[in-house]
């Protein structure tokens, strides 16, 4: 009787063939990440005229840490921060449009007045001046804004604080399992962090934020 099976190793080499295209298929069928939505969209290659129309808002935010020689290594907005780093914020957002820097206290009280305030034009970087925190024990929170265009709010103030008033109520009605980054229809924020940047989508409504933390000892 004729064995017509193919010897092992071929069987190993097909095998092997078989796997790597079902592995180039599911790369090229996974869907987009966060950065990569938001990378896309922040890019000066698309017409700024597209970035208004197209719904949402993103924006890529890098908390610039200064060490003591004067270099800047960029850090997401999840690091650590601690008391007495010098720190600048880089903001790069898919449309032109105001950020604000927001303050709220060690003891929990959201400060009406701006800790820093400027323009950001699609796809080109902002970058504030230095700035330090320093306290007494707890943490102080900077909020980084990007002043939505729709619905027209009072003042950036006013749309961070219902922002987080929500954000309070979404997190303590939710299961810990949750997912938390849904938290209405015109404040839904997809979040990706790495170790350099914090990528933000906002895919139904306008408007960003996201929040440093600086710990006081």
């Amino acid at each position: 009787m004729l064995n017509n099976a193919p010897p092992a190793a071929l069987r190993t080499a097909c095998l092997g063939l078989a796997l790597a295209a079902a592995g180039l298929a599911g790369a090229q069928t996974a869907a987009p990440t966060t950065k990569d939505i938001v990378l896309m969209r922040v890019s000066t290659a698309q017409p700024a005229a597209a970035a208004e129309v197209r719904p949402g808002d993103a924006m890529a935010v890098s908390v610039l840490l200064e060490s003591a020689d004067g270099s800047l290594s960029p850090r997401g907005t999840d690091f650590a921060f601690r008391t007495g780093d010098r720190l600048r914020v880089k903001v790069v957002a898919s449309r032109t449009g105001k950020v604000w820097l927001f303050n709220t206290t060690p003891d929990g009280v959201l400060q009406s007045a701006p800790v820093w305030q400027g323009e950001v034009r699609q796809g080109q970087e902002l970058i504030t001046p230095r700035m330090r925190l320093e306290g007494r024990s707890g943490v102080d929170q900077l909020h980084v804004v990007l002043e939505p265009t729709e619905p027209t709010p009072p003042n950036a103030y006013v749309w961070l604080r219902d922002w987080i008033a929500i954000d309070k109520a979404a997190s303590a009605s939710a299961p810990a399992s949750a997912d938390k980054t849904a938290q209405s229809k015109d404040i839904r924020l997809d979040v990706q962090n790495t170790a350099t940047a914090t990528y933000l989508l906002n895919p139904v409504g306008r408007g960003l934020v996201t929040t440093v933390q600086i710990s006081h000892r």
